[in-house]
């Protein structure tokens, strides 16, 4: 559990942080403060907090605390990372087969600032869909 990123405590939490950004792409990692997916990309969100706050914001919900949206977002995996702008569910293709969420760690601070960077200038040209700059599937992770 990271003490130095923002929790959000409850579902009203959660709306009000989508809701409250007019010019930053909003990212909520759900999942279990405990889980060890949930602590290892709960590190590389706090390293790159700074550098993107001028365009993105980070938040953490856990989904025992907060079940409010588990069925809506199918929120399932032990770690899932979702991106919002202007109140809309921001999509990113990363080869996987879920364009709805991040649900791998990453172990990349900078491909992390890539895929946020990416959705976010998505975002503001109005796409409600982008392609992530690396291809997370399985067959290119094995080199084929």
């Amino acid at each position: 559990m990271s003490v130095f990123l923002p929790h959000l405590r409850t579902g009203w939490h959660v709306d009000q942080a989508i809701l409250s950004e007019d010019d930053r792409l909003v990212v909520i990692r759900f999942g279990r403060d405990g889980d060890p997916d949930c602590m290892l990309m709960d590190e590389i969100l706090y390293k790159v907090s700074e550098s993107i706050s001028q365009f993105a914001v980070i938040y953490l919900c856990d989904i025992d605390d907060v079940p409010d949206f588990n069925e809506m977002y199918e929120l399932y995996d032990p770690m899932t990372v979702m991106f919002f702008y202007r109140n809309k569910h921001m999509m990113c293709d990363f080869g996987t087969g879920n364009n709805n969420k991040l649900n791998f760690v990453l172990s990349n601070k900078q491909e992390l600032i890539d895929i946020i960077e990416t959705i976010y200038r998505g975002a503001i040209k109005g796409k409600g869909l982008v392609i992530a700059p690396k291809d997370y599937s399985y067959t290119n992770k094995r080199g084929l």
